[in-house]
């Protein structure tokens, strides 16, 4: 079905993981463009548009307008969820944020969060915190991928109160990448048997191993793609250019913090090559 705007890749990908007939709260609904879209496709019910920005309300009050979806989609100023009343939405999209902010606004309200059956987040930044916060709360991991974007990959995550895999099982998937990247001498890929002169502890291991799984994604991890590889790849190459500038320092503390950036590169490499394995 045709629609009067166009969603970008990410946009796009928010959008296929809203469930049918959707009671949606946009929140951070810049021009609309996204509840616009999803009501003029049918696939929701109605929604709420949230801003906490004069000039992005107005644009999306307008888009509204001009369209005549003013019974269906209401346009509202404000901080989060603070607009909304508890119940009248069932399903909250959260995009183009900071993953701290998305927390933030998410537990300010919680009689209207426990109102709410699923939650589609695309994150920029605290991806770890986010996906540990929610499942610890007891929201289940219903779906996760990339998309790339004007040169950038995006992850997008949907939570739901019924329907996806919990922290316990997601558990499950850490301790078979645990697995893989501490094994013993002489069974790992390449870049794990040097160490050169990095002394570390199979803990040390282990911690930063669960720290990059639940910041590259368990079901990300599951289905690995060319898009993956390449978000790895820029991490590595972010982590050589750390350490490029870090060793021009003489102070102790960053010399001290060049091993844990070391070992980051070093497990990233890992996951790399096992990913391409598994591709």
């Amino acid at each position: 079905m045709l629609s009067s705007v166009n969603l970008g890749r990410r946009l796009q990908t928010v959008a296929e993981m809203v469930p049918d007939q959707a009671r949606l709260g946009d929140i951070g609904t810049d021009h609309a463009y996204l509840p616009i879209w999803l009501y003029e496709q049918g696939k929701i019910k109605s929604a709420v548009g949230i801003d906490v920005h004069q000039g992005p309300y107005q644009s999306a009050r307008e888009a509204v307008l001009n369209r005549n979806l003013t019974k269906q989609i209401e346009v509202r100023f404000g901080d989060g969820l603070n607009p909304l009343k508890p119940g009248e939405i069932d399903t909250l999209t959260l995009a183009g944020m900071g993953g701290k902010t998305m927390l933030s606004i998410l537990w300010e309200r919680p009689d209207v969060l426990v109102r709410v059956s699923d939650l589609i987040l695309q994150p920029q930044g605290a991806e770890r915190q986010v996906r540990i916060e929610l499942l610890e709360a007891g929201w289940l991991l219903k779906n996760e991928c990339l998309v790339e974007e004007e040169g950038r990959i995006y992850v997008v995550m949907a939570y739901s109160r019924n329907t996806g895999k919990d922290l316990a099982e997601l558990k499950q998937y850490e301790a078979t990448w645990i697995e893989r990247l501490s094994q013993e001498p002489g069974e790992e890929p390449e870049p794990l048997k040097t160490m050169g002169s990095l002394i570390v502890s199979s803990s040390d291991i282990t911690w930063v191993i669960s720290k990059l799984f639940w910041q590259i994604g368990p079901l990300v991890l599951e289905e690995p793609n060319q898009e993956l590889v390449s978000l790895i790849s820029d991490q590595v190459n972010k982590l050589e250019k750390q350490l490029e500038q870090m060793k021009l320092a003489r102070d102790e503390a960053v010399l001290a913090k060049m091993e844990q950036v070391r070992l980051d590169k070093m497990m990233l490499e890992g996951i790399k090559q096992w990913l391409l394995r598994l591709m």
